[in-house]
């Protein structure tokens, strides 16, 4: 591992640490493939319905939404930050 990598590594572990203490997590639409990865116990759901996720620093879901709008305000209600992610 060179300077940079380690540098690189460094700075990613003090932000996720970071966004951990702050309660932060990441929006993004999701297909219907992650979300039967991330909730395999989810019902069916229509192939065209749009689904937004809510996601922890790791990557983790949080919870599912069908707009954006909806997913933030689930985080607002838990004193979650947000963060989009495309």
């Amino acid at each position: 591992m060179n300077e940079e990598e380690m540098f690189e590594d460094e700075l990613d572990d003090g932000l996720e640490s970071i966004m951990l203490e702050r309660r932060m997590a990441y929006v993004r639409q999701v297909s219907m493939e992650e979300v039967m990865n991330m909730f395999p116990e989810a019902p069916e759901i229509p192939q065209n319905q749009q689904l937004w996720a809510l996601l922890d620093v790791q990557g983790q879901p949080i919870a599912l939404a069908g707009s954006e709008s909806a997913v933030k305000l689930s985080a607002m209600r838990h004193d979650i930050e947000t963060v989009s992610l495309h």
